[in-house]
């Protein structure tokens, strides 16, 4: 029953994002995940989703989310190396997650990637509500 619940949780977040194949792309909107459904998504299974910090990369090296790569916010975008049948989900430390919302909606629009999400309140949001994070040291 509770693996049932599971994949009816993660459909919940699959199926809109299928839907949007059938929408021009500039008339896609951005699509948010909270800190808990990521979470909970990534204990359960973590293989669907790339969490995606999009801060620079001082600032990700300081402290990001736990198994997040770094892929820095840019005006322009240029062949993103970013997997296309995984969730992404993008965090910043922007007070409304304005990096991350831009570099979605590049993604979206302009590089034609479905599996986009932004997450909810962004790094500060899960660092208050102490979810795992860790540092990086890699160049």
């Amino acid at each position: 029953m509770k693996k049932l619940l599971w994949i009816a949780k993660v459909m919940m977040i699959i199926i809109p994002s299928i839907s949007l194949m059938c929408v021009n792309a500039l008339a896609q909107e951005i699509r948010y995940i909270t800190p808990e459904a990521l979470k909970e998504l990534t204990e359960n299974d973590g293989d669907t989703v790339l969490i995606v910090d999009t801060q620079p990369k001082a600032a990700y090296k300081m402290g990001h989310i736990k198994g997040a790569i770094n892929f820095p916010w840019a005006p322009e975008i240029k062949n993103p190396d970013l997997p296309r049948d995984r969730i992404l989900v993008l965090y910043c430390d922007c007070t409304n997650e304005e990096d991350s919302t831009d570099l979605a909606r590049q993604l979206l629009r302009n590089w034609e990637y479905v599996y986009v999400r932004v997450l909810k309140g962004g790094w500060s949001q899960w660092q208050k509500l102490g979810y795992p994070t860790e540092k990086s040291s890699e160049d």
